[in-house]
């Protein structure tokens, strides 16, 4: 076997291009890259460890279990070091959504690590020199944008490398010379018209705070639309909530506090004993040397003293400012209402984000499906206004949308059963496959492709390009629901919120994903087959195509025929129910939590 350079990262300075070299994941293989690939004298990519759907369920099984043991940890020696006595659940609201996460990515990375050895024989490699202080989050937000970059991914295999494999590679540390594509963290990145519009909220909100400083209810960042939101608030006697953008707070990481932080425990493997360290030097900032700040300026907020209840979707997700307050106020035995916001939720096999949302609520409301007490099968929460107009017009369409996911280049989200971001471009080259089949000229006039406008570097337009010159992209900076207004049909090619709107408000769509490759929970596997009985869900090229080219010329009478219909409505009757009380249900809902206190 002979010997390989290994490439971590993107980072052109860290490559060889004199010897055989082995890349560590498809995140170093971008579009834009292309020429800098084809330059290197013989290159192979390393199979990702995750690509093998049993490994992903039972790493996240074990990391679970571990996450746990050092939360309670964690939370011992935050409230020693800030002298308060808040209780594992106050800690795992503030800290879970960084501390499971990193989890996740590390041993993700240090996984991949791991394979490459076992696998090949590596020679040698290149590593940064890089400061601690430029790798340490100041808060979630922070931490969220710098596992995107592909400075601090190589600052975590460079620790790998060094702590665990510097006896089995030479390593040559050297300075980067040309500009990286590190992103400083921007606190405020609102345009001037928000700034005015929520500086006018502020002080209206102020002056009525100061009258009445006793309401009963947090309810914001719901899912349910500002109209609706602010409906509801009224209803309850409430003054709307927005939460500040002003949820970034910075600081220099204080080194000689962080040394007296130390999570101590048994570790069961080197892994474990890594990760314990690399918690000790990168906790965000926010949970250390700015806790007091935060903490000061989510009590001092204009958000309820002493609220009864607490009703939110997404402020508990990534948002430090309305974590630290929800936090406390549940330590007040505030009751917390939590909405799900988004797809896969209650389908997975696996979903970290349900999981925890599940664990830290009172009650859970749910599209339509329950699998223990505290989930309330409420219906969806997010407004179908927007697509209800499509739907009662009569304009002619004659587009094929095909929906394409966004998904960062390294893990950068906690594990769920969906495909992981080291996998997106097999997928990508997937959906390209599948459009490039149809004729050139309906796939040049018929058919559009929506991107999201988080690229995460990944060049998906250049991709698409090179393959389809003449497609129509459609980047994803305004609405979906102008380019679904065109089309005939729509195709979601990934689990996700987009598809149970349609399915809700009965405008066809196609669903074309792997189950095997995104497994789903044993509940939901009749559901699907009744799908792809209908022909709404596919998993084959094939099928896929098939089925467009025989119903394309009316899809109408394919969709409203009785089976497609009986079957979407007992798909959506559990994912994607419609509530028409929506706002009254809630207000009942939440009086009625106040009134059980």
């Amino acid at each position: 076997m002979s010997k390989l350079f290994l490439i971590t990262t993107r980072i052109i300075e860290t490559w060889d291009f004199d010897k055989d070299t082995l890349m560590l994941g498809g995140w170093c293989n971008t579009f834009d890259n292309k020429k800098n690939l084809e330059n290197l004298k013989n290159n192979t990519i390393l199979r990702y460890h995750w690509n093998d759907t049993e490994k992903v369920f039972e790493d996240y099984n074990y990391l679970n279990i571990f996450g746990e043991k050092v939360l309670s940890i964690l939370a011992q020696n935050l409230n020693s070091i800030h002298h308060v006595n808040f209780s594992k659940e106050y800690w795992k609201i503030i800290t879970g959504n960084w501390l499971f996460p990193f989890l996740h990515m590390i041993y993700d990375r240090w996984e991949s690590v791991s394979k490459a050895f076992k696998e090949y024989n590596l020679e040698s490699t290149k590593i940064l020199k890089i400061d601690l202080d430029e790798v340490i989050p100041q808060s979630i937000e922070n931490f969220i944008e710098l596992a995107h970059q592909d400075k601090w991914n190589h600052f975590i295999f460079s620790k790998i490398l060094k702590n665990n494999f510097k006896q089995s590679i030479k390593i040559e540390e050297i300075m980067l010379k040309s500009k990286d594509d590190y992103v400083k963290f921007i606190g405020d990145r609102r345009t001037l018209k928000q700034k005015l519009l929520f500086e006018l909220y502020e002080k209206t909100r102020k002056i009525y705070f100061k009258i009445f400083s006793d309401e009963k209810y947090f309810i914001s960042d719901t899912y349910i639309g500002k109209f609706d939101e602010i409906l509801l608030n009224l209803k309850l006697k409430n003054f709307p909530i927005t939460i500040s953008a002003k949820s970034y707070f910075f600081v220099k990481p204080n080194f000689n506090l962080r040394k007296k932080f130390s999570i101590k425990m048994k570790t069961n493997n080197e892994f474990e004993t890594f990760a314990l360290e690399l918690i000790n030097d990168l906790i965000p900032c926010s949970f250390l040397e700015n806790y007091k700040k935060i903490r000061l300026t989510a009590n001092s907020s204009l958000w309820p003293k002493n609220p009864k209840v607490i009703f939110t979707s997404h402020a508990i997700n990534n948002k430090t400012l309305s974590s630290f307050y929800i936090a406390e106020k549940k330590e007040q035995k505030a009751i917390l209402i939590c909405g799900q916001h988004g797809g896969g939720y209650g389908q997975c096999k696996f979903h970290w984000h349900e999981k925890f949302e599940k664990e830290i609520s009172d009650y859970y409301l749910s599209w339509g499906w329950s699998d223990e007490k505290k989930i309330i099968p409420f219906g969806m929460l997010k407004s179908t206004r927007a697509i209800d107009k499509i739907k009662n017009n009569n304009k002619i369409k004659d587009k094929l949308l095909i929906v394409i996911r966004p998904k960062a280049r390294y893990l950068s989200t906690p594990l769920d059963s969906k495909i992981r971001g080291p996998q997106i471009l097999d997928y990508h080259l997937d959906c390209i496959n599948v459009i490039d089949k149809f004729n050139k000229d309906f796939k040049e006039k018929n058919v559009i492709v929506r991107l999201h406008e988080r690229t995460y570097g990944w060049c998906e337009k250049e991709l698409w390009k090179n393959t389809i010159p003449d497609i129509e992209i459609d980047l994803g900076k305004d609405t979906i629901y102008k380019n679904i207004d065109r089309s005939k049909l729509v195709i979601y090619t990934y689990n996700s919120t987009g598809y149970l709107e349609l399915m809700a408000v009965n405008i066809p769509v196609l669903l074309y994903w792997s189950n095997k490759d995104n497994p789903i929970n044993n509940s939901a596997v009749n559901f699907y087959s009744e799908l792809k009985e209908a022909k709404i869900f596919h998993n084959t090229h094939d099928s896929l195509i098939d089925h467009i080219n025989s119903s394309w010329d009316n899809p109408h009478e394919w969709w409203f025929s009785n089976k497609v219909q009986d079957t979407r409505e007992r798909f959506c009757k559990k994912y994607a129910k419609l509530n028409k009380k929506k706002v009254n249900d809630l207000k009942n809902l939440i009086r009625g939590c106040d009134l059980t206190k």
